[in-house]
């Protein structure tokens, strides 16, 4: 079992919010015993305290139950119960490894690591109001930290708006060479014989508002991915 522990200041908005994102993954891919996920303040002034209600709100319009959420500050036992801590900008890291007195087994991690940004900070959305992007920021990380714990790819079409946004996802997420062809012959060479990132695939198909040739279009390459006998999680 991998134990991850996200962190930010006031364990309200930022470290909750990943720590949903994550676990919605897991459970999607099937995987869910074998994580356990949580995550706290570097700080004690929210303590008790619930998810801060705009960012609860944008959670909950992601069917993420907030509910039994409450803020807990980090401890210092933490280090040696979990696998992985990761914090969301500079100012978390330094408290953690002030209270860990460093990172001896190299533990200490910056959430946009995982979604190639090295040490950029999630901005806090306390500060700057904008919840729904501090959202898709962490959600574009938890998918690079998913995948590089289990080889598990998730497609994300959910807001593609046309044929090119489902190609903008599968070039970021499956590493496509700029010569790879936009087209279904294209995928489908790809994945029986071209390099490509993934093990197992979560395809997350376009919602039901979404244009329906992209709805359509979006079916077919799910196919292709089966056709390619890809393990792709249903």
């Amino acid at each position: 079992m991998t134990k991850i522990l996200f962190v930010c200041h006031g364990n309200i908005c930022r470290s909750p919010g990943a720590e949903l994102l994550l676990r919605e993954m897991a459970n999607r891919a099937g995987l869910l015993s074998s994580f356990e996920i949580s995550s706290a303040a570097t700080s004690s002034e929210e303590i008790g305290n619930p998810i801060y209600p705009p960012m609860r709100a944008v959670l909950e319009e992601r069917g993420l139950d907030c509910s039994r959420h409450r803020a807990r500050r980090v401890r210092r036992s933490d280090y040696d119960a979990y696998d992985l801590i990761i914090g969301m900008d500079e100012e978390n890291r330094w408290d953690l490894s002030r209270l860990f007195h460093g990172d001896p087994d190299g533990k200490l991690h910056n959430l946009n690591e995982y979604a190639g940004l090295g040490d950029q900070d999630i901005a806090d959305p306390w500060y700057t109001r904008d919840f729904s992007g501090c959202l898709e920021e962490m959600e574009r990380a938890c998918y690079g930290l998913f995948e590089e714990l289990t080889g598990v790819v998730f497609l994300d079409f959910r807001h593609s708006a046309d044929i090119p946004a489902l190609y903008e996802e599968l070039r970021s997420k499956m590493a496509w060479e700029p010569w790879y062809g936009e087209n279904l012959d294209a995928l489908h060479d790809i994945l029986t014989g071209l390099p490509h990132r993934g093990r197992r695939f979560v395809l997350l198909l376009p919602e039901t508002d979404a244009p329906p040739e992209v709805r359509l279009y979006a079916e077919r390459i799910r196919r292709v991915f089966q056709d390619s006998e890809e393990e792709i999680v249903e």
